[in-house]
């Protein structure tokens, strides 16, 4: 508990130290609107990565020289823009990102994060922003590639990101070989390319986006009713949301309203496209 202690404190100096005051709404080049403090991991394409500047509609990350992009990113600025807030984009590694909310030092945070009874407990979530499936990541000359059936994939070596949903499926692979955590995507893929293991596990956005940018790589998809067993905390994703920010809640959730499925694939489709060739 002590550690965890420190660990927020750390993090709500963090967060305040590039504003006036943690809540600050003073006007930013002349835009009174409210400020959202909005938590980005940051590093997994095509959900949200770093850049060095503002091509293709990057945002500035607090506190730093750096920019941030991707589908979730894009999202984020329409979903401000029609709710009325001026965004401030932080860079926060996946642990962080769920303390920040809990404590209140962010106002919410979105990285594909699963809508779970566990999680409801210390914050809040908007409505489901996308559904996402799971599949595997293989190099394309492995013997599981093209494989349908989950089955198929008996015996092998697999792991996945830390602290996630996608991790705990891994048990759903007969005989599997289910190897450490990693703390996030790119060092699961250096893992896949060197020979540690035969298989990652991840959603679908981010293994096409894999795939786009590593063409040695292949996406494994099984066939409806041959796959892995999801129940919807599994593929629902919602944007989280600090138990003290409901008025954040409720106007996010309207402004979900107002933009479509259509929309969102739209933006997705642009994110893999303009994605940097080292993600």
């Amino acid at each position: 508990m002590k550690g965890k202690r420190i660990i927020a404190m750390a993090l709500a100096a963090a967060l305040c130290l590039p504003l006036t005051g943690c809540g600050d709404k003073s006007a930013a080049n002349g835009d009174d609107r409210p400020v959202l403090k909005v938590g980005f991991e940051c590093m997994t394409a095509p959900i949200t990565w770093t850049q060095l500047d503002d091509s293709n509609g990057a945002v500035p990350i607090t506190g730093s020289n750096e920019y941030t992009y991707g589908f979730e990113v894009e999202l984020m600025k329409q979903l401000c823009d029609k709710a009325g807030y001026r965004m401030e984009a932080y860079k926060i590694d996946w642990e962080g990102l769920l303390l920040g909310v809990q404590t209140g030092t962010i106002d919410c945070a979105i990285s594909a994060i699963s809508i779970t009874d566990e999680r409801k407990a210390s914050m809040d979530f908007t409505d489901c922003y996308y559904r996402s499936q799971i599949v595997a990541l293989v190099k394309k000359d492995s013997k599981y590639a093209g494989k349908t059936k989950l089955q198929d994939l008996s015996g092998a070596s697999c792991t996945s990101m830390l602290n996630t949903l996608w991790y705990d499926i891994i048990d759903q692979i007969p005989n599997v070989d289910k190897m450490p955590a990693m703390d996030n995507v790119p060092a699961m893929i250096v893992s896949l390319q060197s020979g540690i293991v035969d298989m990652l596990l991840m959603d679908e956005p981010t293994a096409l986006s894999a795939v786009a940018a590593n063409p040695d790589l292949a996406m494994v998809k099984l066939a409806e009713g041959s796959g892995f067993q999801l129940s919807d905390e599994d593929t629902d994703l919602g944007i989280a949301v600090s138990k003290k920010r409901s008025d954040v809640k409720e106007k996010l959730n309207a402004a979900l309203g107002q933009i479509t499925e259509e929309e969102k694939e739209e933006m997705l489709r642009h994110a893999i496209e303009v994605q940097p060739v080292n993600q």
